[in-house]
């Protein structure tokens, strides 16, 4: 048998280094990845009773959501964009939505009958 050369136990080393199976670090495995699903919307209607600008929400009377609530006066959050858009005594049609912190949301807010002047 003839000696390796220091040429041939370098290439013979990393040859079997190349496809020595790679070893992964004792530990549980990582948590599988967590499916989002995206909030419930349903549709609303109501009447405007305050614009909230300082709180970014609207307070609106709002008609009964079959499955989810009655009808009654509460404060929705909405986008700053939607209260240049709305006033006090506007009926509006949205959807609503309910965050993971807790908080009601309207999007896609219409007014569908502005309020008419007395």
């Amino acid at each position: 048998m003839k000696p390796l050369s220091a040429l041939s136990l370098a290439v013979t080393l990393a040859c079997a280094a190349s496809i020595t199976p790679q070893v992964r670090a004792a530990g549980p495995p990582p948590p599988p990845a967590q499916k989002v699903t995206p909030p419930a919307h349903h549709p609303i209607t109501g009447v405007v009773q305050a614009v909230m600008a300082e709180r970014s929400a609207l307070l609106v009377k709002h008609d009964e959501i079959p499955g989810v609530m009655r009808a009654m006066t509460m404060m929705f959050q909405v986008e700053p964009a939607v209260l240049t858009g709305v006033a006090t005594g506007d009926r509006i049609q949205a959807q609503l939505f309910r965050t993971e912190d807790g908080k009601w949301w309207l999007s896609d807010v219409t007014v569908i009958a502005p309020k008419t002047s007395s």
